[in-house]
């Protein structure tokens, strides 16, 4: 595992990359595209098992965090969604530079998946893996907006979920600005063919929103579905904080990429 900063000096991008292990190398890389605020803060572990599992396998893994969040440079109130897809453009070059292959694969976390589905649409991917993906960004904005709505009411919540009367919205600690929430209305799953080789969609639990994208990308000609059931939500954090371990969705993905 190794620590980097890659794309341009006034816009440095913090990744990590996995290195292929083992006997068999595989002319594969794949960046991991991660969800967003305390989704990518939940799947952080999940992320970094998947991918030593996937090296472990005979596949380059690079990790990476958008502008604006994480370890990457700037603050995110200055980049929209659009500039994240940029950023994925980015961690595609910088696996292609370190491991010379030029098959490149995605996996793509709830908004992690919308992204991942969009820049697919822009260039060549060799295999896509929609984990959970959010199927729109109106769809996106109208959970979270559910979200602040429902947990309005609970008196013992620490942290304070509203949009403000410019349009900001605050959820779990993280603010998404107007422009950032316009440009993710511009992307959306069933806008978009994908053009990737081959199209895995998993998910943990199955219900109307998984189903309709299903239905949409089932027309594309490599489609695979895999529902790997798990015990519990795992995106979900108890009163101590405690999370699951999405243990039959990561076994699901490192099988079929293998």
């Amino acid at each position: 595992m190794e620590p980097l900063y890659f794309g341009s000096s006034q816009r440095p991008l913090y990744g990590v990359y996995h290195p292929a292990e083992g006997s068999e190398f595989r002319n594969e890389a794949i960046v991991f595209c991660c969800p967003f605020g305390q989704e990518y803060m939940r799947s952080h572990r999940a992320y970094r098992q998947l991918a030593h599992s996937l090296a472990k396998a005979g596949f380059h893994i690079l990790r990476f965090d958008y502008s604006g969040t994480g370890d990457s440079s700037g603050d995110m109130e200055d980049f929209t969604a659009l500039d994240w897809l940029e950023d994925i453009e980015q961690a595609i070059n910088e696996i292609k530079d370190m491991t010379g292959t030029v098959n490149i694969s995605l996996i793509g976390l709830r908004l992690g998946g919308l992204l991942a589905g969009m820049l697919s649409s822009r260039q060549k991917i060799h295999r896509l893996v929609l984990w959970d993906s959010i199927n729109s960004g109106v769809d996106y904005i109208k959970e979270l907006k559910f979200e602040i709505v429902s947990k309005k009411n609970i008196v013992d919540l620490d942290v304070d979920n509203y949009v403000d009367d410019e349009g900001s919205m605050f959820f779990n600690g993280f603010s998404f600005t107007p422009r950032f929430l316009k440009s993710i209305e511009q992307l959306s799953l069933f806008e978009n063919t994908s053009c990737s080789n081959t199209l895995l969609q998993v998910v943990s639990h199955e219900n109307q929103k998984s189903d309709q994208l299903k239905s949409k990308l089932i027309q594309h000609g490599n489609f695979d579905y895999i529902h790997a059931a798990c015990p519990g939500d795992w995106n979900y954090v108890d009163e101590v904080g405690g999370m699951l371990l999405p243990q039959p969705v990561m076994r699901a993905i490192v099988n079929w990429l293998s």
